[in-house]
């Protein structure tokens, strides 16, 4: 049988509180899985890595029931693999799945920035305030890129995405990009290794300068951009 190894002590989730254990059940599984979650998201677990429940409930301090629950839903999601020997690791990807994956995130992610704008019409300080908010992240991923730090650059990147995405106050549309974001987020950790030669535009600073502006048609084309970009980085890559 395959050894299914635990995380290592240098995890990215090492860091992550623990759960209370005397809160309920439920709870309990609940904070496991959103915070497995937003790791994976956030492409902080790179592609293939393996976990365990009973790596993942020492990492968090919980039973392996909440954390054997929040693997199973992941699972389910496509954002985790099990295989025949119960083997689990963060999901590989094909040339099908990310053709699909791409051609989904270009129909939700302009959309969804678009109703930033409608959400913010006529409110030019809360306009203001998001694109401060976002030109931190921007800096600090930045930063990163020049450290040439995949898992920061992954981690601000989906945060610099969802910080705009979250301001159009649009439910069903964040859960779908989110479910998108589930299955290639970690592989945005190989977009970096092609950024430091990169002399395209930065759309990220398109894409603040659009809400700045409220100009909906430079937003979604910034928008639109930094997906085709990214996802050709991936493409190019061994998926």
């Amino acid at each position: 049988m395959t050894e299914v190894k635990t995380l290592p002590r240098h995890s990215p989730l090492a860091n992550v509180k623990g759960v209370a254990n005397d809160a309920r059940p439920k709870i309990v599984h609940e904070e496991v899985y959103q915070k497995l979650r937003r790791a994976i998201i956030s492409g902080q677990l790179e592609p293939g890595r393996t976990l365990s429940v009973r790596g993942l409930a020492a990492e968090f301090g919980v039973s392996t029931m909440p954390a054997r629950e929040a693997i199973r839903q992941l699972v389910a999601l496509g954002a985790l693999e099990l295989t025949e020997t119960r083997r689990v690791s963060v999901a590989q990807m094909n040339e099908d799945k990310l053709s699909e994956i791409s051609e989904a995130r270009l129909a939700l992610e302009p959309e969804l920035a678009a109703r930033v704008l409608t959400q913010l019409k006529r409110q030019s300080a809360a306009r203001e305030k998001l694109a401060i908010k976002l030109s931190k992240i921007d800096a600090t991923l930045d930063r990163a890129i020049e450290r040439g730090d995949s898992a920061a650059y992954a981690r601000y990147n989906s945060e610099f995405h969802f910080k705009l995405y979250e301001a159009a106050k649009s439910p069903v549309y964040l859960g779908l990009v989110e479910s998108l974001w589930l299955q290639i987020g970690p592989f945005m950790r190989v977009v970096i290794g092609r950024l430091g030669t990169s002399s395209l535009v930065d759309q990220h600073k398109e894409a603040v300068s659009a809400l700045r502006a409220d100009d909906v048609t430079k937003l979604t084309k910034a928008i639109r951009n930094d997906i085709l970009e990214g996802m050709t980085n991936i493409a190019r890559t061994d998926v």
